[in-house]
């Protein structure tokens, strides 16, 4: 079997017969793969840490006839302090759930894994964690190329001038109330979470702060939905933590 050595985020892990894993990764080299770690449901196997979300490794990668199998892998991070705050912790995996969702197979991308990488260290240490996550869903929609018109209107180009405006996930961004008319999706946010989302989305870190951070987010949640089109359980959870102020 063919070898080689990648640098590797885990996004997503499912169990594989007894003891394997089906890890699917996002790797520098190679873009989202995915590789089955024989053996990592043991304790005691080489593999078991680093089959975890979060967890980021030097992997040696086999290909099999069919599978990616991870022979070695050399531990990088865990982003320990994601782990121990439960607001960070579902944050992050609702992030790695998009990531998960929205990369292509098999298309090498450096800026999305130093992106990741980024945003999990801001969503470790940011004072407000969810102003740090709504910057890094924004600059991951941009990177995928899916990045909304949010303070002007798709239709004329007019900036929002009124409040609530329209949002429209198959429109593209926000559309003034006159274009709205008809269109099936459409939503109403604040144009201050317009305008916020819009700011935000052209600074080259998180701010330190964001007005309507929670509404920012809950708004993004419609065109990430629309660009899937699957289930994101963890994001759902998140949502309903967030709404009810559970965090």
């Amino acid at each position: 079997m063919s070898e080689s050595t990648v640098q590797a985020i885990v996004l997503r892990r499912r169990d594989s017969g007894e003891s394997d894993r089906r890890l699917t990764l996002l790797t520098r080299e190679q873009g989202k793969i995915d590789a089955i770690a024989k053996g990592a449901k043991k304790g005691a196997s080489r593999l078991a840490g680093s089959s975890d979300p979060l967890s980021m490794a030097k992997m040696t990668l086999a290909k099999g006839k069919v599978n990616l199998f991870v022979t070695q892998a050399q531990p990088m991070t865990s982003f320990r302090g994601l782990r121990t705050d439960y607001l960070r912790l579902t944050m992050a995996l609702g992030l790695l759930e998009i990531f998960a969702s929205v990369l292509p197979w098999g298309e090498p991308d450096e800026e999305s894994f130093d992106l990741l990488i980024e945003s999990l260290q801001a969503l470790e240490k940011h004072d407000k964690p969810v102003v740090a996550l709504v910057w890094a869903e924004l600059k991951l929609l941009e990177v995928s190329g899916f990045l909304p018109q949010f303070d002007r209107c798709v239709a004329t180009g007019k900036v929002v001038d009124e409040t609530p405006a329209y949002l429209s996930p198959t429109a593209g961004g926000y559309v003034a109330s006159q274009e709205a008319v008809g269109v099936a999706d459409r939503f109403q946010a604040k144009a201050e979470v317009l305008f916020g989302l819009a700011r935000c989305a052209e600074l080259d870190m998180p701010p330190p702060n964001l007005k309507f951070a929670d509404e920012c987010l809950f708004a993004l949640m419609p065109f990430w939905r629309n660009i899937v089109d699957q289930p994101l359980p963890a994001n759902d959870s998140l949502t309903v933590e967030l709404r009810h102020g559970h965090m």
